[in-house]
């Protein structure tokens, strides 16, 4: 430890939002930033290390390496998660992290949620979702006087999610796909602003809540296929391809025709709980940080040129 005040330990570092996460931490003055990192992956971090962070090899689903985890969490004023996985890792190995945080003391964790509203859902409506929500109820049964915090922020505003996985748009060909009357309100924000915020939760030092929610903004579906129009100066055209119903029987099919192949159905469970208002965010947070100005879709498209 430095001068610094705050140890900030942060876990999936090498991926989309933690790399965004990790440059937030850094800009805080305040922050020690502690990295844990397969070893396979060490060298994805260079630039980090070159910053002065502290790069420490480690791999959550090794259960034999609980050591090198005790050590490294010790003194940590929050644990930051950012891995992917499926219930191995965002259940079994997020739950023993957290159980290693509060025998260390460390104040909070940020355990790996980062999407819409999942607890808005019931089982089976979405898988992954499914995981987080296993592991949010696993937590309140062991986390003690440890905070945990669930960041949501709504959809990705991302040419890689919004515009890409999520198969709402099919830029390309100038189309948008919906289900439903595409009225109820969604929220999105980008992989940069979620990443600014989790650096301020990570590093508040008020009692937070369980679930802590944040939105770039707030649109309906005519809503948002109307700002990218404004922004892009391109038209898209509307393919309604039926009910929710529809949709419903649509992922269905999907799995039983590739049930290996979650990318043939899994992209449309997420489309479906924004189209249907069940992942619709209910208390975002944003004035808590005043200092952040998050970026809207009329902004981002002008932006990426999409």
């Amino acid at each position: 430890m430095t001068e610094k005040s705050k140890l900030i330990v942060l876990l999936g570092a090498t991926g989309n939002l933690g790399s965004l996460i990790a440059q937030s931490l850094l800009e805080k003055p305040e922050v020690q930033l502690r990295v844990l990192v397969r070893p396979q992956s060490v060298d994805k971090l260079a630039t980090l290390r070159e910053q002065g962070v502290d790069i420490v090899e480690f791999d959550l689903e090794d259960i034999d390496q609980a050591g090198i985890l005790e050590k490294a969490v010790d003194g940590a004023f929050c644990v930051i998660s950012a891995i992917q996985g499926g219930p191995d890792i965002i259940v079994d190995a997020q739950l023993r992290l957290l159980e290693t945080c509060r025998k260390a003391g460390v104040r909070r964790l940020i355990p790996s949620n980062f999407s819409y509203n999942i607890f808005g859902l019931v089982e089976g409506d979405n898988i992954n979702s499914d995981d987080r929500r296993a592991f949010a109820r696993a937590a309140l049964e062991v986390q003690g006087d440890m905070e945990v915090v669930q960041v949501q922020n709504g959809a990705f505003l991302d040419r890689r999610v919004l515009f890409g996985f999520l198969g709402a748009f099919d830029l390309e060909k100038g189309c948008a796909f919906l289900w439903g009357d595409g009225n109820e309100a969604m929220d999105f924000t980008t992989y940069d602003d979620t990443a600014r915020f989790t650096a301020e939760v990570a590093t508040d030092d008020a009692v937070l809540p369980n679930i802590l929610e944040i939105a770039g903004e707030t649109l309906n579906f005519h809503e948002l296929v109307k700002a990218y129009e404004d922004a892009s100066g391109k038209s898209i055209s509307v393919s309604h391809l039926g009910t929710l119903a529809d949709l419903d029987k649509a992922i269905e099919q999907r799995r039983q025709a590739e049930p290996g192949n979650m990318y043939a159905w899994l992209p449309l469970m997420y489309w479906r709980a924004m189209l249907s208002g069940k992942a619709k965010l209910h208390s975002i947070a944003n004035d808590r940080y005043p200092q952040i100005q998050p970026v809207t879709l009329r902004e981002y498209v002008r932006k990426e040129g999409l």
